[in-house]
């Protein structure tokens, strides 16, 4: 944990402990005196956070999987068990004056729990990292190899593409209710409409540059002007009309250094 946030889970710990010193509850506020009591409050408040420190840690280390719904009873309960024995310690050596008395442990673990929990939530609410408050996220070993990217997934049309075109997807052309797919090894005509392939080729590097037409960024040899009008010459040597409508999209489209607008 970084020193700054466990200053400050310290600071919120002790403020804690003040606060139950001044109230004083189970007896506590007629049978100690206000040194007394304060050095009891503030002491054992401490003593319990820091228990709550070493089981959240623990649990983080050894259930990582565990959510903040399921940490924060466990990490109450976990640290209630060695606080009561301070507790313990504490009411022998301030108020009873011999041990405490093993039978009345389970009621010092109850109310000990209680503590524990108020603590738990106070700093789980004043400091949202939950669990996190206690175990920030565990550094990757550095002898850990990084893992491998996932493989993109490839955008569905391109299995609607012909075996015997290849996959190397030049450009689409519409053609009433078909399609004309077009490739590197010549073209064809499927049945689908240019919005559905549109929808399709999400994630595929290319646009749409005319109402009838789609070409892949990679297609694209030269951003031409003939006759006034912006024509897209590709690979295959095919011209692709621009229509006015996404003559800025082409001119923001990341087509190859080559392909230079003359």
């Amino acid at each position: 944990m970084k020193l700054h946030r466990m200053l400050a889970q310290l600071a919120i710990a002790a403020g804690l402990g003040v606060m139950f010193a001044i109230i004083g509850p189970f007896g506590t506020y007629g049978e100690l005196g206000a040194t007394a009591r304060y050095a009891y409050w503030v002491g054992l408040v401490l003593v319990g956070y820091l228990n709550i420190v070493l089981c959240a840690h623990a649990l983080a280390r050894f259930r990582p999987g565990w959510g903040q719904r399921w940490s924060i009873p466990l990490v109450t309960l976990l640290s209630a068990v060695p606080t009561s024995f301070a507790v313990a310690w504490a009411e022998s050596l301030l108020r009873l004056g011999h041990p405490v008395a093993l039978a009345v442990m389970p009621r010092v673990y109850g109310s000990v729990a209680v503590v524990q929990l108020v603590v738990l939530l106070l700093l789980t609410r004043l400091q949202p990292a939950g669990l996190p408050l206690v175990s920030s996220r565990s550094p990757v070993p550095a002898d850990m190899p990084p893992q491998a990217e996932p493989d993109p997934v490839p955008p569905p049309f391109l299995a609607r593409i012909p075996a015997h075109l290849g996959g190397e997807l030049l450009a689409l052309q519409a053609e009433d209710h078909y399609l004309r797919v077009i490739t590197a090894q010549g073209s064809d005509l499927i049945l689908m409409r240019m919005a559905d392939a549109l929808r399709e080729l999400e994630g595929e590097p290319g646009l749409q540059v005319h109402r009838s037409w789609w070409v892949a960024h990679r297609a694209v040899c030269a951003v031409k002007r003939d006759a006034g009008k912006t024509v897209l010459e590709l690979s295959n040597g095919m011209q692709v009309p621009v229509s006015r409508t996404y003559q800025a999209a082409v001119r923001a489209a990341p087509f190859e250094a080559a392909a230079i607008e003359r």
